[in-house]
């Protein structure tokens, strides 16, 4: 009679020898553990660990995606309006008993092979070890998840969306990097992280586990598989896909009559109201620390195969489902709404949209790239940066990680057998790693696109940085100009030479380039949102000649008969231009046609923001909502001064007048207490206003000596340079700090936009070769 298996562990508590790790054979092996049997009792997991070729490999284990710690971010804070469960606390850490291979086959018993569920280890077996769980609660709650009732049957299931059924070898092994590299040992680290990018898309599968916390689980599931269907059925209902997205813009999608009436969606919402409902699900996204983490931006782009599992029961969730539905709610324009509520439920710090995107949707478009293979055609330095770019958002426990979890993406996209281009270097500080790759980028790219991500000073976390390499770990930039994807020229020269460019031992990088100007006017910063911004591109405008002599297109004014100006472009052309940089976003920027509509937009921005000014400092009533005597006995002061400036010039052509500015004003007070319609301008869309929301955050208006106009980084001040560097898209402020050899050494304070040098002009010359000298960043 078999013995029970229950008798095959006598002492299941006895103390046992901690798990040595011995050193892979190769760069080429890997370690997967294999699973054998686990108890919920002990929480003890039993398995071997053994050494494999991934050749010899590939394609028969499945590699987990998932975060160290705790699966949830730790700063959520209580609903008032409705009470949320407690999360339960993490049972036990799973303990890991590695049985040595050998040693398991010469032990295993006829009974435990008559099993599906692989052979259980007769603990009498000499040098059983243990081995501590080194990934956290997240990992433990994994395994437990992962054997829950029914392993492997289970998993071996065809999934849904597929019908794609896993093989025993797939479900059984597993390669985690907590368990499979030693975490002690840095050169193993070293060598194993460039394999990570062939590891994972040879694995037959990626696991993505969310963490076993169910709260919000069901509301989240039932977005993607209830409601996201009956949106996309009403989208395929409507005249057309444009005029079904329409329709969804224009309602109110967290009131219920639009579901029933608009949708046709009769379903109740979770949670008890929509809501809820939305909140539930976006809280959700922003909670659970998967998608804010750097590495599985590698590991999901370069899988073959991507499943996604969460719950303490392992609930299978779909992929396709989430990425399709996150990049329908960008469509569909509802992404600030849904920012707006979470911030009810959660802190400021992880509602934050610079610093924390949605997360899926970049990644989903990063593996859209990768899948295509696009960097065959742009090259594998835009591809990179476009994945460095990517985990900057991200939280991770070593920031040198915001550079290696991305060196599997690197090697693929290099030609066949190509070595990296940088060292990989466990033991080296995020300064050098940082470095190394900004080094990399800068020697292998015609172009410097990198340069237009570098951040304010003041947002810099590694001060010890060169001013010209990004501090990966910040994401507040200003949206950059001169990216891989620009169409500006400002200093592309027509060479077959590649650019000169060195970076020295004290890593500085010698550059060409040539001072266009000195800045002699910088305004003051504010967000691209406040009214003040309005205020301070009135005042800016009134100071500048009446014709831009820099840029020779001619414009009309419209209150002087519609007389040509000949002697470069009006004024308030040109600064339309500025603030919109060229119309940044549009391909036919620059024409005649874009800047007739893009001047009317910024009249209107004006009288709406102006508007704003009059109304608050002098028809506001005590009564009224916001009321503030301090607040409006300063918005008055402001008033007196916008009515001085406006009045003060003589020639003008886009600005409102005092007159209409309050007409204007004492419209809105009206709508406000519901005694009129809301003024036109204001409920429709402003154009103007949604590219200068791109164009100023972080930046400010430049003047210079010689009246060049522009916006730079609110770092700059004056006294600082404007250069054309040869290479760049776009000029670039350099603030002189000391001589060396000779040569003038600069610091880096951001990329900007002249306005009539953006498309070549100052290099379209014979001599310019003769002006060229030679630049030194630190």
């Amino acid at each position: 009679m078999a013995r029970l298996r229950s008798q095959s562990n006598p002492n299941p508590r006895r103390s046992r020898r901690p798990y040595t790790y011995t050193p892979l054979s190769s760069p080429q092996h890997i370690r997967l553990i294999r699973l054998l049997h686990y108890d919920p009792v002990l929480s003890q997991l039993y398995i071997t660990l053994t050494e494999h070729h991934i050749d010899t490999i590939a394609y028969r284990f499945t590699a987990l995606s998932y975060t160290w710690g705790a699966a949830v971010e730790p700063f959520e804070l209580p609903q008032p309006d409705r009470t949320s469960p407690t999360p339960k606390p993490s049972p036990d850490t799973v303990e890991l008993i590695v049985v040595p291979s050998a040693s398991f086959d010469t032990f295993r018993r006829r009974d435990d092979l008559a099993t599906t569920e692989g052979a259980l280890l007769d603990t009498y077996t000499p040098d059983v070890r243990s081995l501590r769980v080194r990934g956290g609660s997240n990992l433990s709650d994994f395994f437990r998840a992962y054997m829950a009732a029914d392993f492997p049957h289970r998993h071996l299931r065809p999934r849904k969306s597929d019908g794609g059924r896993l093989t025993f070898e797939q479900v059984s092994r597993l390669w985690i990097d907590a368990v499979c590299i030693d975490q002690r040992n840095a050169a193993e680290k070293a060598a194993q992280i460039p394999l990570m990018g062939e590891l994972y898309s040879r694995a037959g599968r990626v696991l993505g586990w969310l963490g076993a916390e169910e709260r919000r689980l069901e509301a989240f599931c039932w977005w993607h598989r209830v409601v996201f269907p009956a949106l996309g059925e009403f989208v395929r209902r409507s005249e057309s896909p444009a005029d079904g997205m329409m329709k969804l813009r224009e309602g109110n999608f967290v009131d219920g009559k639009f579901w029933r009436e608009v949708v046709g969606f009769t379903e109740e919402p979770k949670g008890g109201s929509w809501v809820n409902a939305w909140t539930d699900y976006w809280v959700f996204y922003k909670t659970r620390r998967y998608f804010h983490r750097v590495w599985i931006v590698q590991e999901v782009v370069v899988a073959g195969r991507f499943d996604v599992m969460a719950g303490a029961k392992g609930e299978e969730l779909s992929w396709e489902h989430m990425t399709d539905f996150a990049l329908f709610l960008g469509h569909a324009g509802w992404i600030d709404v849904l920012d707006s509520l979470a911030r009810e439920t959660l802190s400021n710090d992880y509602t934050d949209g610079i610093s924390r995107g949605f997360a899926v949707t970049d990644i989903a478009g990063m593996q859209t790239r990768h899948r295509t293979r696009e960097f065959e055609a742009s090259g594998w330095p835009e591809h990179w940066w476009a994945a460095l770019s990517s985990v900057r958002r991200r939280d991770c426990f070593v920031k040198q990680d915001k550079v290696f979890a991305t060196v599997g993406m690197l090697q693929q996209a290099l030609l066949a057998g190509t070595p990296l281009p940088f060292p990989v270097d466990a033991s080296a500080t995020p300064e050098e790693v940082y470095t190394h790759a900004a080094t990399t980028l800068l020697l292998h790219c015609p172009h410097l696109a990198l340069l237009s991500f570098i951040e304010h000073p003041s947002y810099r976390n590694l001060t010890q940085l060169p001013s010209w390499v990004p501090d990966l770990t910040t994401a507040k930039f200003p949206w950059p100009l001169g990216a891989f994807d620009s169409t500006f020229q400002a200093c592309i020269l027509p060479s077959t030479t590649p650019p000169s460019r060195v970076i020295t031992p004290s890593g500085h990088i010698r550059l060409r380039g040539f001072k266009l100007d000195t800045i002699t006017v910088k305004t003051e910063y504010c967000g691209p949102m406040s009214v003040r911004l309005a205020e301070i591109v009135l005042q800016f405008l009134a100071s500048l000649p009446h014709n831009y002599r820099h840029n020779n297109s001619s414009s009309v004014d419209d209150d002087n008969n519609d007389e040509e100006i000949s002697e470069g472009q009006f004024r308030e052309a040109a600064l339309v231009h500025t603030l919109t940089c060229h119309e940044q976003s549009n391909v036919n920027r620059g024409t005649a046609t874009e800047t007739l509509r893009l001047s009317a937009s910024f009249h209107d921005w004006l009288l709406v923001a102006l508007g704003q000014v009059y109304y608050t400092g002098c028809l506001l009533r005590p009564e009224d909502k916001g009321y503030s005597h301090e607040e409006v006995a300063r918005l008055a002061e402001r008033w007196r001064e916008v009515e001085r400036v406006i009045e003060g010039m003589d020639v003008r052509s886009l600005v409102p007048d005092v007159e209409e500015l309050k007409v204007h004003g004492e419209a809105v007070a009206k709508a406000k207490r519901g005694e009129g319609p809301w003024p036109e301008c204001i409920v429709s869309p402003q154009e103007f206003k949604d590219q200068v929301r791109r164009v100023m955050l972080y930046r400010c208006l430049l003047r210079t000596k010689d009246d060049w106009i522009g916006v730079c980084s609110e770092a700059c001040e004056v006294g600082d340079e404007v250069w054309l560097l040869e290479g760049g898209a776009v000029p670039y402020v350099l603030r002189r700090h000391g001589v060396e050899s000779g040569e003038t050494k600069f610091v880096f304070r951001g990329e900007c936009y002249i306005h009539g040098v953006m498309n070549g002009e100052a290099v379209r010359k014979d001599t310019i070769q003769d002006k060229l000298q030679q630049v030194i960043l630190e």
